[in-house]
């Protein structure tokens, strides 16, 4: 499965890396600093690089002008898909200020409704948004999981192998009954037959299987 990262601004202290030949890697404006300091080179650096503080070189930069109507994650993102990738791992862009988070959740909805797949990931804390598909954690994943409904309504919702089952569930976006639910040490599984889900969960450990594949949140 080859994925494409992209990296926004985070601290690198807790992640290593280690490139596959397929991997495509994009620096999202200040995420250029963490592809550096993680000894990464970025097949693409785009932005407007105001949070960067000056405009990079080099036959791989694609800048936008300040006043543009998409994210700088989301420039990457389609970068990305015109280059025929569809999953996706994003670091940063979750933590700081609520409106970039938000922001961050539309984007991964975006890329599920071109039929990819997008885990956000930030120090503990990972999300995705899930459309008509299910995704699987293993039993090293730890921590608190909640689930929302992002269409305005979401069918044959189920949950397995978590402290709270629920099975052919529909919820709704004005409802947050999904909220805080908890991993216990098996194998679990939730999905959707008809919708899409916004998954939120805190664990620092552990793998996920979604759209087929497995992949680590943090590579080592």
């Amino acid at each position: 499965m080859d994925i494409c990262y992209i990296f926004g601004s985070m601290p690198v202290n807790k992640f290593t890396y280690k490139s596959r030949r397929n991997d495509l890697i994009i620096a999202a404006d200040r995420g250029f600093l963490a592809t550096q300091k993680l000894g990464l080179t970025a097949d693409y650096i785009v932005g407007d690089f105001d949070s960067l503080g000056y405009k990079p070189c080099g036959d791989n930069v694609v800048i936008h002008p300040v006043m543009k109507d998409q994210t700088d994650t989301m420039l990457a993102v389609d970068i990305a898909l015109k280059k025929g990738y569809n999953n996706f791992i994003i670091y940063g862009c979750l933590g700081g200020r609520l409106d970039q988070t938000f922001a961050s959740i539309q984007t991964a909805a975006y890329i599920a409704q071109k039929g990819g797949n997008a885990v956000f990931v930030d120090n503990n804390t990972r999300a995705t948004v899930i459309k008509n598909t299910s995704i699987t954690f293993d039993e090293n994943c730890n921590g608190v999981i909640s689930v929302f409904s992002y269409s305005e309504k979401s069918v044959g919702v189920f949950e397995k192998g978590f402290l709270y089952s629920l099975e052919d569930a529909t919820l709704n976006n004005d409802n947050p009954l999904g909220v805080s639910n908890e991993f216990t040490g098996q194998n679990a599984t939730l999905g959707v037959e008809s919708g899409m889900l916004a998954v939120i969960w805190e664990s620092d450990n552990g793998k996920y299987l979604i759209g087929g594949h497995y992949d680590e949140y943090q590579r080592n």
